[in-house]
This record gives structure tokens, C-alpha cells and sequence, in this order.
């Protein structure tokens, strides 16, 4: 960096007050409701089954985001990361999601998951025990014991209940460092170290319950790495919107391009590694050529779904990898904002392409023509709502982090 655009200060862009995109998010989520209780009222195909499944659909966007976000935070508190420093109050305005998650799991858990999943349904408050065991292959066996309305609710519901403790001492910690200053990096280690042990196994139980257990008798080992990817890779995404959105107005100084070009990277290696999951986790159920495996992908290859597979996929690796492979394109807001997009539009039908399947397999539903597209809208305009609050409250940058200079001047790169 030359000495011309070397800076020995900064300016505080202070909160962000954005009145048109607050009314947005108050409309998304105002049509968002409306649709939900339309498609519970039988307003679309599918009856009410469907108003569940696309609230389980919704609630993954604000769910899979806040844990891209935290676990991005917490390792970069963990390795001392100097770079993120400008970026990591907006970052954390995007942990906000967890309220969200847990209104959308107790509407689940006391009225659709009974719509959502057969063994629920007969494991319900002590329901038959002889049809709860005859949707198993091994009746009396472990996964019979597991797979319990009791045990649902309880485990995921403790699960939420540590990812909000371990997520305000994490933030909180660094919203304290604008009122003490000095290096919180001490302080923050442990709850970054923490939040990644849990994170790592509570994150895991939690798509299996939710997202895989849509199917009795499927499993997958890759399960929990395969949503994993895709949780990184849509913040990512927001994140870039984000960063090329306020480039234009209040952080243009705080987020020069080296860092621009940071996060672009990361999207590129990202997409890369998501690419590999999903095909590992294919071919291993390829080759194995069980029963108990293969169902999954052959519902999720014919009717409509196999075409959307392929979409999705393309949209999702090679569209960020030949777009942002030049050094420049990196750093061009065009190309940043459609990749993003358009990456975003993959995950959206990939969480598609695992819900709707599971209840209807024989004829092809499209997300965007639904009650899935208007309650996605409402889970995205709440989200909003939530960070908006939040970098109201806190501002948009870690003020009080003595490395934000060094980071802005890219001193950490010489």
C-alpha cells in the first residue's frame, strides 16, 4: 500500500441507521406470515404438511448464517487473525439468527413436528409404542430409543439454549472492548475455543434431527460436514453483499479492497470445499449401493429434482470458481454481488432439494412458486431486522480493537 493511502486515523462510521431497508424488512416479514398461515389454511397444494416443511425451509436461512458467523469469529479470535478486524462487528450483527431458530423449533416441536416427521407422530407424548417400532428396520433397537418426541425436544432444546450463552460471551466480549480498549484476545480465546467444541457436535445432532431425520430409515455419515459447508458458504455470501453494499457509504474507509479481496478468496476456496462434500458424501452412498442409502438420492434425481440438483450445483462451485478466479474479479462489487447471489439462490435450492422430496416424491414442487419462497422471505426479513437492531446499537466497526489500523493498512501483509 502506498503512502498515499497509508492512514494514521480512522473515523468512526458509528451506527448504521437504514430506514428503506428496515420498512423492506418489516414487508418481508409481514408476506412472510401471511403465507405461512395461508398455506396452513390450505391455500396451497400439500395442506398444511407443506405451510411446516417451508417454515423448516425458512428457518435454516437465519439458522445456517449465525453459525457461519460464529464459527468464523471464533476462529479468527483463535488464531489472532488481524485482517477481520474491520469486518468483525459487521459479522457479528450476522449471529443474531438464533432467536429466530428457536421461535421456529417450539412452533415445531409443539404443533408441526407431528406433520414433519412419522416418528414423532407415534412417539408423541407416549403415543403407540407398536407404530413407533414398526418404522424402524431394527424395532427395540437404539435408533427407536433415539428417534422420540421426549428426546427431540429436550436435546435440541438444550442445545439452543448453550448456543445463546456461548454466543453472548463471544460477542459480548467484543462489544466490551470498545468501552475498555487494549487486546481482548486473552479473554476471548477460551469462549472462541468453547464455542468451536460445541459447535462442532451439538451442530451436527441438530441437522441430523432436523434435516435428515425427514426420512425414518436414511442416515449419513457426511451429514453434519455436509451442512456445515453450506453454513460457512452463505455467510460468505451475505457478508460480501454486505461489505460491496457499505463500501458506497459509511465503511468506504474501513474496508479497503486487500480486504475485499480477502473475503472473495474465501468464498472461492469455500466453494471449492462445499463441491468436494457433496460429492464424497454421493459417491460413498454411490458405491455402496445400499438400500437404506440409495433411496435418498433416486427421489432426489427424478420428477423435476434431478434438473434442480444440477442447478443448484452449478450455481454453487462453478459459478464462484470461473468468476472469481481472476485476482481483479475479486474485487469488482459487479461480480461480487452476482456471485453472491447467485450462490445464495444454489443453497436456498439445496435446502429445497432436501425438504420437499421427503414429502412429495412423485411429482415435482417448486420452491419459488409457494409458500416456501413467502415464509423464506419472513425468516430473511425478521434476520434482518435483528442485525439492522444490532449495528444500530453497536455501530459497524470494533472501535476499540488496537489492531483495526494495522488491518485497514494492511501493515499484517508486509
Amino acid at each position: 500500500m502506498s503512502a498515499h493511502h497509508h492512514l494514521t486515523t480512522i473515523t468512526d462510521p458509528g451506527p448504521l441507521h437504514a430506514p428503506r431497508l428496515r420498512n423492506t424488512a418489516i414487508a418481508l416479514l409481514i408476506i412472510g406470515i401471511l403465507g405461512f398461515i395461508a398455506a396452513l389454511f390450505g391455500a396451497f397444494d400439500g395442506g398444511s404438511r407443506r405451510a411446516w416443511s417451508s417454515l423448516l425451509q425458512g428457518m435454516m436461512i437465519p439458522t445456517f448464517i449465525t453459525f457461519g458467523a460464529i464459527f468464523f469469529i471464533a476462529v479468527n479470535w483463535l488464531v489472532g487473525s488481524v485482517w477481520i478486524v474491520p469486518l468483525r462487528r459487521l459479522m457479528e450483527g450476522l449471529t443474531t439468527g438464533l432467536p429466530l431458530t428457536a421461535i421456529a423449533f417450539f412452533l415445531i416441536v409443539i404443533i408441526g413436528g407431528r406433520e414433519l416427521y412419522p416418528w414423532i407422530a407415534t412417539s408423541y407424548m407416549g403415543g403407540d409404542a407398536d407404530a413407533h417400532s414398526y418404522l424402524f428396520y431394527m424395532p427395540g433397537g437404539s435408533k427407536e430409543a433415539y428417534m422420540t418426541w421426549s428426546r427431540f425436544a429436550l436435546v435440541n432444546g438444550l442445545f439452543i439454549a448453550v448456543w445463546f450463552v456461548l454466543r453472548d460471551r463471544l460477542i459480548q466480549g467484543s462489544i466490551r472492548q470498545d468501552q475498555v480498549g487494549g487486546d481482548q484476545r486473552e479473554q476471548q480465546t477460551p469462549w472462541a475455543i468453547a464455542w468451536l467444541m460445541v459447535f462442532a457436535i451439538t451442530s451436527t445432532f441438530f441437522v441430523w434431527d432436523l434435516l435428515l431425520a425427514l426420512h425414518v430409515n436414511w442416515f449419513s455419515t457426511m451429514w453434519g460436514v455436509y451442512a456445515f459447508a453450506s453454513m460457512v458458504q452463505m455467510f460468505f455470501c451475505v457478508i460480501l453483499l454486505l461489505m460491496v453494499w457499505l463500501r458506497r457509504g459509511p465503511m468506504k474507509e474501513v474496508v479497503p479492497k486487500h480486504i475485499l479481496h480477502d473475503m472473495s478468496t474465501w468464498m472461492l476456496g469455500w466453494s471449492c470445499f462445499c463441491a468436494y462434500i457433496s460429492f464424497s458424501q454421493f459417491m460413498l452412498i454411490y458405491y455402496a449401493n445400499m438400500d437404506k442409502g440409495v433411496f435418498y438420492y433416486a427421489s432426489r434425481t427424478q420428477n423435476g429434482y434431478g434438473l434442480q440438483l444440477w442447478i443448484e450445483s452449478i450455481l454453487r462451485w462453478p459459478v464462484p470458481f470461473l468468476l472469481l478466479m481472476s485476482q481483479s474479479r475479486r474485487t469488482c462489487p459487479i461480480t461480487i454481488t452476482i456471485v453472491s447471489i447467485l450462490v445464495l439462490i444454489g443453497n436456498w435450492l439445496t435446502l429445497s432439494w432436501i425438504i420437499v422430496p421427503a414429502f412429495s416424491p412423485d411429482s415435482y414442487q417448486s420452491t419459488f412458486f409457494g409458500p416456501e419462497l413467502l415464509v423464506g422471505a419472513g425468516f430473511v426479513g425478521a434476520f434482518l431486522l435483528l442485525a439492522l437492531n444490532f449495528w444500530r446499537r453497536y455501530g459497524l466497526v470494533a472501535k476499540g480493537d488496537p489492531r483495526l489500523l494495522r488491518a485497514v493498512n494492511a501493515e499484517h501483509l508486509h
